[in-house]
């Protein structure tokens, strides 16, 4: 049921998604792919990070969201499994995890969705060149990349304006 209404909101805000399964949705904006996992038990029990690998496809995402009644307990259990397979297989698993509750479905949602974009600002667009060079190296400049959307709630008023706005080194 929580997978429906991710595509509905989804579809609302002008995100494609594309139902994976019956427990995934997978989003893409611009380059950036956020994975929407809804499981249907309590506490799927994954044994093995392959495991996590085949079934919830992890390699081709960018921000995994957990959506289920108590999404914080499987997002810690992904990251030890995760934390495992770096340190015994040297297995990095490059995804970031966020969880919303089914309660709170539709807040959750739109703060999910900012902090995916906050994830990997470039890549959803080029971005724009600052005056500003990076504070680090000074070899180049710092790039600005902006996501604005507008989030509604149920009342239909402007719940929260989105900005994320965040600033990255070029390519030396």
């Amino acid at each position: 049921m929580e997978c429906n209404a991710v595509v509905e909101y989804l579809g609302e805000r002008g995100v494609k998604a594309e139902r994976k399964s019956i427990e995934m949705v997978v989003a893409t904006v611009g380059a950036l792919k956020i994975g929407f996992w809804c499981p249907r038990e309590e506490f799927p029990h994954f044994d093995d990070v392959e495991e996590v690998r085949r079934s919830l496809g992890v390699d081709t995402l960018d921000v995994l969201i957990v959506v289920s009644f108590r999404p914080y307990v499987l997002v810690d259990y992904l990251y030890s499994l995760f934390e495992r397979a770096q340190r015994w297989y040297g297995m990095k698993i490059d995804v970031r995890l966020l969880g919303v509750s089914s309660v709170e479905l539709e807040t959750g949602l739109e703060d999910a969705l900012a902090r995916a974009f906050v994830e990997k600002p470039q890549k959803l667009g080029n971005g724009v060149a600052s005056e500003y060079l990076c504070p680090q190296c000074g070899a180049g400049p710092l790039y600005l990349f902006r996501q604005e959307k507008f989030f509604r709630g149920s009342t239909g008023s402007a719940s929260s304006r989105v900005f994320t706005d965040a600033t990255r080194v070029a390519l030396e």
